[in-house]
């Protein structure tokens, strides 16, 4: 019953109240029928053995003869029985059979001394004993004890004869034939009644879950009219309430979603900006140191200096251009280059942290945007830096690695390790350990890697360290 819908359930219930009301109703009519049958067929019986008993008394005279003699050597309950169409018997006092309307005497019992005894106890009201019978001949006898000036003599039996039990079968049956053709005709009209109710009740809540169904927060809901103000009018009107607080709580979340979309953008943009400085400020700052006028190799020093300043700021103005175009973060310029010289120039500007560079491959040439690869590896770099506790000595590697169809680089720290429960987290955007990160810095990353066709993976030990690993894809100069 629960699996059906509400629809099909209240359907159910109204047929199966109707059902039970009518069978009630019909059982109640043939019961109250049977029982006036039977009162009327007993007061029938009543009236008959009345005019029996004064015929008797007419044609009788119990102080001259012999009851055997009075009743079995004459046909006077012949007589009788013709005249009230009636089986008439005799019993003396004792219960024991006299005679009978029927000649056959032999099939007549006498009475039980429990029945004798409860006609007996009867004889002073004079209150007539009327017993139902279950058999297939009678149903109803009555028993009257016969009087001869006021004394008792005998008495009187006269059953019911199946004449009269066939005719009451037959009116029970007729009856109860009307009543189910009555009650079904009801019935049929009953369950077309309640299907077109059913529909007028749950019209409005099929068009309320309709409604409830093509509820979006991002589109313009409209309201259902309802002129009653029934319950169906109160879930209406609560579901009117509904859309409006949604179009609310919508126009909300638009604002709060722009709002933070401007300020995810700035932070993006704040990190980025902020990456290339950090290894300016320490080249700046390493150059200042090294740089004297009597060196012979001056000229060459500042020329790779300029060069990986203006590759820096490069990569600060692409941002910032991109970020005033509102479109990507950068706009992909592919060039062809050694992947052995580009990291070269880059982590030269971390020399003074102690990063190592190797490579044995001087022929590893790539096809990509070198901002791609100067931001990539600028993340990767001080993500690595930032690992090592302040009182431990820095030890970072980077090397090439040749892997198929890919060059493969290694970016290796002795830092504290990525903990197990965030190591599937730390690619998320917004995800981040540190205080002041914003957490978009390896998920940017990810997102430039997958771009073009590359991977990064990494392996990470508790207290010694983590090992990122960032596949790019090969490029064939012959190509």
């Amino acid at each position: 019953m629960r699996k059906l819908k509400l629809s099909h359930r209240i359907f159910m219930s109204m047929l199966v109240l109707i059902f039970f009301s009518f069978l009630a109703v019909g059982l109640s009519t043939i019961f109250r029928y049977q029982s006036k049958n039977k009162e009327y067929h007993k007061e029938r019986l009543k009236r008959k053995d009345r005019a029996v008993v004064q015929s008797i008394k007419h044609m009788t005279h119990p102080k001259e003869l012999s009851l055997e003699k009075q009743y079995r050597e004459t046909d006077i309950l012949q007589k009788l029985s013709s005249i009230h169409k009636l089986n008439i018997n005799i019993y003396d006092l004792g219960g024991r059979f006299i005679a009978g309307s029927d000649t056959n005497h032999l099939k007549h019992n006498n009475l039980t001394k429990e029945l004798v005894n409860t006609i007996i106890k009867k004889l002073n009201s004079q209150e007539k004993t009327v017993r139902e019978i279950q058999d297939e001949k009678e149903f109803l006898q009555i028993y009257t004890v016969l009087y001869y000036n006021k004394n008792p003599y005998a008495i009187l039996n006269i059953p019911y004869n199946s004449s009269e039990l066939n005719n009451i079968n037959e009116d029970i049956k007729n009856e109860v034939l009307v009543l189910v053709k009555i009650y079904t005709f009801l019935f049929i009209l009953s369950g077309l009644i309640a299907v077109f109710l059913l529909k007028q009740i749950t019209k409005p809540l099929k068009i309320v879950t309709q409604k409830l169904k093509d509820v979006e927060i991002t589109k313009k809901n409209q309201p259902i009219f309802w002129p009653v103000q029934d319950e169906l009018g109160m879930l209406i009107s609560q579901y009117n309430n509904l859309i409006k607080e949604l179009k609310e709580k919508a126009d909300k979340l638009a604002k709060s979603e722009r709002q933070s979309a401007w300020k995810k953008m700035a932070q993006q943009i704040a990190h980025e900006i902020k990456n290339p400085l950090t290894p300016m400020r320490l080249s700046v700052q390493h150059f200042e140191k090294t740089m004297t006028q009597h060196d012979k190799e001056l000229n060459k020093k500042v020329k790779e200096f300029t060069s990986t300043m203006i590759q820096q700021i490069d990569t600060m103005s692409a941002v910032a251009s991109a970020f005033s175009n509102f479109a990507s973060l950068t706009k992909e310029v592919l060039e062809e280059f050694s992947l052995e010289a580009e990291i070269e120039k880059i982590t030269d500007l971390y020399k003074k942290e102690g990063i190592q560079f190797k490579s044995e491959n001087k022929a590893c040439y790539v096809k990509m945007d070198k901002t791609h690869l100067t931001r990539i590896l600028n993340n990767l770099i001080q993500n690595a830096i930032q690992s090592i506790p302040d009182k431990k000595e820095k030890k970072i590697t980077l090397k090439i690695d040749d892997n198929l169809k890919f060059w493969c680089i290694q970016i290796k720290d002795n830092g504290i390790g990525i903990k197990e429960e965030i190591r599937n987290k730390i690619f998320e955007p917004n995800f981040t350990t540190k205080n002041s990160g914003m957490g978009l810095g390896l998920a940017m990353v990810k997102n430039i890697i997958n771009d073009f066709g590359g991977e990064i993976s990494f392996i990470t030990k508790l207290g010694l360290g983590t090992t990122f690993f960032v596949q790019i894809p090969k490029f064939n100069q012959k190509q």
